[in-house]
Formats: structure tokens, C-alpha cells, sequence
């Protein structure tokens, strides 16, 4: 991909940046091209630190830079956190009885943040809150932080400038640690996001911080509108959702690739088919996984199969060893994952040591045998000595999750989605996907606030090509109508000026 202008114009600034990236301009690629550039004109030991949200993220932006990147710090904001910060200083500030290996566990909670520190000492577990507004992993840090010397100088030695992904789903802890590092310590700060697409608010996340940010004067601040994903009327329904977009609009002829289709609980299924291509990829996505599923299934019985791609069992697991479940689980459900694969989500592992490789695969074999078997108690031995091969602890309720993951079949299409032409989602998890085609239902965004209405603009924003609303004239439906005619009547038009109404019904 060529740079445009403006992402042109992002890789070359020099100093603290926040870009604010609408859905589909290519904010990765962007982001990638300047860790290239700002590597490539900083001249002496220090090093950079690309923080996301997701192991995912992070994977991706490595597979992407095409420079050596063995010294730089690439990874999640947690592990940022706990890696460079908590593990390595927490001893200077709360003395040596927290010089101790310990391990993280989200599912373990605390009320208060004497509790967290005093269950690292006891547990040598790293916790989180009860309430999800709060963020102990993130207090700790940023305590620590501020009260020990050597780690500020550790990290001002260190890092030359730190760029921090999906700012929009930052909460206020880790904005307000992030917002030290670049005050305090006077490291370059490079932030990315948009405000549309924080849909985790209800778990804590604090779109107002990346507001706060743009209103910096020490900030330089550049947009991207350019959507190079979606069609132009996709675009402009999308657009058209948030006051900060709305003058991007482009009017165009040809209605053709959004329909709003006024129809029935019997009808919409035939409805659906009516418009969309069923050789396209195509996804359903819904609020809730009840109706992700009973949508796939209506379909498939009218004859053209959506798969429902439920959450599997290990999604919910939050140990610091959850990346190896995830990766067993790849290695027997996914036919092209190979123990190669398998080692590339080692963290700080070595790649090619021989070793490391022969005890893999030789763990994989066993593993293998004891799902032939049904073997869960072996099973069980190998995993927990596999986690302590890597220096990590398992819990029994963990593995036998895993292990359902592996030997129920209905959960395999979350390994697969890629190849899947037809799906149905809770549109949570479609976040960071396209299709050529979406079909959505109105009941499930009000539009009355702004979370309803970032949670829509996320939702259609997966779509290419085409872009089917679904809507069954019940109360939410028309909550939806009545607030979307307002929305579009603030730019004086009309709905019908941005989409092709039709009434199966």
C-alpha cells in the first residue's frame, strides 16, 4: 500500500502525535510505516515500545515491520505494564518481600488497592478489581512509576518514543499513566484512535481520554477520513452517524448498497436473501450471542448455511498463560498451525533453538494421543508440565476448558473464520474485521446515546460493499427510526436521500 497525503504526513512528524483514525483508513499500516521511519532516523541505543490492546494487534504490527525488531518492545499494554514496571521496581518501592515471581489472574478480584498489593505478597498473583471502572494492574504501575527513581530513569535511558493503539478503549488509569510517561518523563508520545469505535465503555474504557489528548496543545493533530475499506454510501451513512465526520459526506446516485428493509420476524430471513449475494462473504451480527445464533439458524433453514461462531471456552481465561491455551487450541483445530506457529507466541522465547523446538513437538505428539484417547487426567499432567516448561502455573477448570475447545467441534469455527463464506457474531467480535456484506438489526442500536450509536458506527462499518438494516417495526426499531431521521435531519436530508427503504412486510 502507497501512503496517502496525510499518512504521509503522520510518519514524518516529529514529537508527541495523536492521529484520530476513522474505521477503514488504515491506521496499522500507517502506524507501521512510521515505527519504520522513526526507527530509521533515531540514531542511538533507545529503542521504541508499540503498545496494543490485543496479542493480535501486537502480532500483527510485527508481522508487518520489515526491520529488525529484536530490541524493541512490542506487545500489550498489560504486559508493558507488568514487564517493564511492576516485576522489575516493585521491590524499590514496596520492599524485598515483593521480590517474587509472580503471575497474573484476572479472574482473581480485590476491593481495594491495599488488597491487590497484599495478595502479590501472600499469592504472588497479580489481580484485578471487582469494579471493571477500576484498574489495579495500571495504579500499581503508574505508583510505582512515580515513586521509584531507577524505573524512570530505566525507562527515559530506554525508550525513545512509545505509540499506544485503539487509544479510544484506554480507561482512566491507564490514561492517566500513559499521560505521565509523556509528561513527566518527556518521552515522545504517538497516540491512535477513535472515539467512534470505543464499544467497551460498559468495562471501563474512557473515550473522553483520547478527547482530552486532541485538545493538548503539546500534541501535534492530524485526522484520517479516508475510508478504504467501504463504498461511498456506506461511507456517508457511516459518516453521516458523528458530528466530527458529517462534512466528509458525498452525495451519490446510486442507492444500491444499503437497503433498509421494513419487514417481519416471519419475513426477514427471505428478506435478507432477497439482497444480499450468498457467494459474498457475509456476516450477521447481533447484540447478543442468543441472537447471533438463533439468526444464523433461521437462515440456514431457508437454505443458505450461516455458521454461528460462538465465544469458545477459553476465551474468558485470563491467566498470563492464556496464550498457550489459545495456542493449543490452534495447533489441533487449525490444519495449518504448526508447532513453528505455536513458538512464534512464546514470549521472549527464542526461535530455533533446537531444544525448545524438539520439547514442543514431542508435548504436541503426547497431547495429541491423550485427545485420541479421551485421556483428560494425562491430558492434564502434559499441559501443566508444558506451562512449567514456559515458567507458568495451569489451573485444573482451565485445562478442562481447553480441552472442551479442542473436542467440541461447535467451537471450531472461531479457529476458522477466514474460511467461513457465512457467519453470525455479536458484533463485539467483529471489531477489526470486514466483509464484503453486513446485515444488522435496528433494535440493537437506539442511537440515543453515544455508546448506542459508537456501537453502530462499528457494526456497519465492517461492510465493503453492502449493508442490510434490518427492521422489524417493534419499540426499538422505532426509537432507532425516529433517531437516525434526526441524525441525518441535522444535515438536512432525509433518510431515504441516504439509503434505499424497501417494505417486505
Amino acid at each position: 500500500m502507497k501512503l496517502s497525503p496525510v499518512q504521509k504526513q503522520i510518519v514524518k512528524l516529529p514529537g508527541n502525535l495523536i492521529v484520530r483514525a476513522s474505521a477503514g483508513t488504515g491506521k496499522t499500516h500507517t502506524m507501521v510505516s512510521k515505527i519504520t521511519y522513526d526507527i530509521g532516523q533515531h540514531h542511538s541505543h533507545k529503542v521504541i515500545a508499540a503498545i496494543t490492546f490485543t496479542i493480535k494487534a501486537a502480532r500483527e504490527i510485527k508481522n508487518r515491520l520489515t526491520i529488525d525488531i529484536d530490541r524493541q518492545f512490542i506487545g500489550t499494554n498489560n504486559s508493558f505494564a507488568i514487564e517493564e514496571i511492576i516485576k522489575p521496581f516493585m521491590k524499590d518501592v514496596y520492599g524485598n518481600d515483593y521480590k517474587v515471581d509472580m503471575s497474573t489472574d484476572y479472574s482473581a478480584k480485590v476491593r481495594t488497592f491495599q488488597e491487590g498489593i497484599d495478595k502479590i505478597r501472600v499469592d504472588k498473583v497479580l489481580c484485578s478489581y471487582k469494579d471493571n471502572k477500576k484498574n489495579f494492574i495500571f495504579q500499581l504501575a503508574l505508583d510505582i512509576l512515580k515513586k521509584s527513581k531507577v524505573c524512570q530513569l530505566y525507562l527515559q535511558a530506554k525508550y525513545f518514543k512509545i505509540y499506544v493503539d485503539e487509544y479510544q478503549d484506554c480507561d482512566k488509569d491507564m490514561h492517566e499513566f500513559f499521560m505521565y510517561i509523556c509528561e513527566k518523563l518527556q518521552i515522545d508520545t504517538f497516540v491512535v484512535g477513535d472515539e467512534k469505535q470505543s464499544i467497551y465503555i460498559w468495562r471501563g474504557a474512557y473515550p473522553d481520554a483520547f478527547l482530552s489528548i486532541w485538545k493538548r496543545e503539546d500534541f501535534n493533530k492530524e485526522f484520517m477520513g479516508d475510508n478504504f475499506r467501504s463504498c461511498q454510501q456506506i461511507q456517508n451513512y457511516s459518516n453521516l452517524l458523528c458530528k466530527e465526520t458529517r462534512g466528509l459526506y458525498k452525495k451519490v446516485t446510486n442507492l444500491q448498497s444499503i437497503y433498509l428493509i421494513n419487514t417481519t420476524k416471519a419475513k426477514w430471513m427471505d428478506a435478507v436473501l432477497e439482497y444480499i449475494d450468498t457467494n459474498e462473504k457475509t456476516a450477521l451480527l447481533r447484540y447478543s450471542k442468543l441472537n447471533a445464533k438463533e439468526g444464523a439458524d433461521k437462515l440456514s433453514l431457508k437454505g443458505t448455511k450461516f455458521v454461528y461462531i460462538p465465544p469458545t471456552p477459553i476465551a474468558d481465561i485470563t491467566t498470563d498463560v492464556a496464550w498457550l491455551y489459545n495456542a493449543i487450541a490452534n495447533y489441533f483445530i487449525v490444519d495449518t498451525y504448526s508447532a513453528y506457529d505455536l513458538l512464534e507466541e512464546v514470549p521472549d522465547e527464542a526461535i530455533g533453538n533446537k531444544k525448545v523446538v524438539s520439547y514442543v513437538k514431542k508435548t504436541l505428539a503426547v497431547l495429541d494421543e491423550c485427545i485420541k484417547k479421551a485421556d483428560i487426567d494425562n491430558f492434564e499432567k502434559q499441559m501443566d508440565n508444558f506451562a512449567s516448561y514456559f515458567s507458568y502455573n495451569t489451573k485444573r477448570e482451565h485445562i478442562d476448558k481447553l480441552y472442551t475447545t479442542i473436542v467440541d467441534e461447535s467451537f471450531h469455527p472461531a479457529f476458522n473464520v477466514d474460511q467461513l463464506n457465512r457467519i453470525a457474531i455479536t458484533f463485539h467480535s467483529s471489531k477489526g474485521l470486514e466483509f464484503e456484506q453486513v446485515i444488522v438489526f435496528a433494535s440493537d442500536y437506539r442511537l440515543s446515546d453515544a455508546e448506542s450509536i459508537y456501537n453502530h458506527y462499528v457494526a456497519v462499518t465492517r461492510a465493503k460493499t453492502k449493508l442490510i438494516i434490518i427492521n422489524l417495526g417493534e419499540y426499538n426499531d422505532n426509537i432507532y427510526h425516529d433517531r437516525l431521521e434526526s441524525i441525518f435531519g441535522d444535515s438536512q436530508l432525509r433518510i431515504e436521500d441516504v439509503v434505499t427503504v424497501v417494505d417486505r412486510r
